[in-house]
């Protein structure tokens, strides 16, 4: 997955604009909550057939920690 794509689907997960999200932001910061974890498991498996480990994407703390997750994800199907 490219990075870009990616951000683009955490804006779409957060409802944000485009451009607004970065690698480096923190989750706490940007109001990453459980809705959002859902919405993202639920993202990226219906983009990519790839499943996350929820109890691993509750430890990510950066929007880098959650494209590590994504892309360890996709590799594994």
């Amino acid at each position: 997955m490219e990075k870009s794509e990616f951000i683009s689907l955490v804006e779409e997960t957060l409802e944000v604009g485009s451009g607004t999200i970065s690698l480096s932001d923190r989750l706490a910061e940007i109001d990453w909550d459980s809705l959002a974890n859902i919405s993202f498991i639920a993202a990226l498996d219906m983009s990519h057939s790839a499943v996350v480990d929820a109890e691993t994407l509750a430890r990510c703390e950066t929007v880098q920690d959650l494209f590590e997750l994504a892309e360890s994800a996709i590799k594994g199907k």
